[in-house]
């Protein structure tokens, strides 16, 4: 009887728990200001690779400054021929592909966004979106942590009601036991008089 009641008494609290790590998951998550911010790393991330990928990196300064300035010049003057090669073999490769197209006008947008540092007009847009989320976010937060006390307080009436239970239970056979046993003891007493 007691193992039970402990068992779900345990099974409560893991469920407390998770619930609880959940709804923490899902407020961080819902959070406008880091999804921005997450959304930002990602596109820089992704802006950065393509940009080392296509001006190539800068290579680590040795021990001649001369190899490094010319590796460097090298660098540029290829660099310089791609940009000027790449319209004539964009054309080339999308000719009938308005998908290819889209997709070398959609990186090319992409590489500028990430050359252009973010204008005040941006960081003024950003800023007003997080203070509307935010406005936004406190209603679900409350919704949510509403939810979790309403499902902690079910979980407690329902250990409650279940530990009634057992207890009505055992003290019901508890009562049937000793009324077998008075009545067991009754027939043998019953029996040794007539022996």
């Amino acid at each position: 009887m007691g193992e039970t009641s402990d068992r779900i008494r345990q099974d409560i609290e893991r469920t407390r728990a998770e619930l609880t790590h959940d709804t923490d998951r899902l407020v961080d998550r819902a959070n406008p200001r880091k999804a921005i911010d997450r959304r930002t790393h990602r596109m820089r991330r992704k802006a950065g690779e393509v940009k080392d990928r296509v001006m190539g990196s800068i290579p680590s300064q040795g021990s001649g400054g001369s190899s490094t300035g010319s590796s460097i010049r090298q660098n540029a003057e290829q660099m310089t021929d791609t940009v000027k090669s790449a319209p004539r073999q964009a054309v080339q490769q999308t000719q009938g592909n308005p998908l290819a197209a889209g997709l070398i006008a959609f990186g090319a947008g992409l590489l500028a966004a990430s050359l252009i540092s973010e204008s005040r007009a941006e960081r003024r847009a950003a800023r007003q979106i997080q203070d509307r989320a935010g406005a936004m976010i406190e209603p679900v937060e409350q919704a949510v942590s509403e939810s979790v006390g309403r499902v902690k307080e079910q979980a407690t009436d329902s250990a409650r009601d279940a530990g009634e239970h057992l207890k009505e239970s055992a003290s019901e056979r508890a009562r049937s036991t000793g009324e077998q046993a008075q009545d067991e003891a009754k027939s043998a007493s019953e029996e040794m008089r007539g022996s």
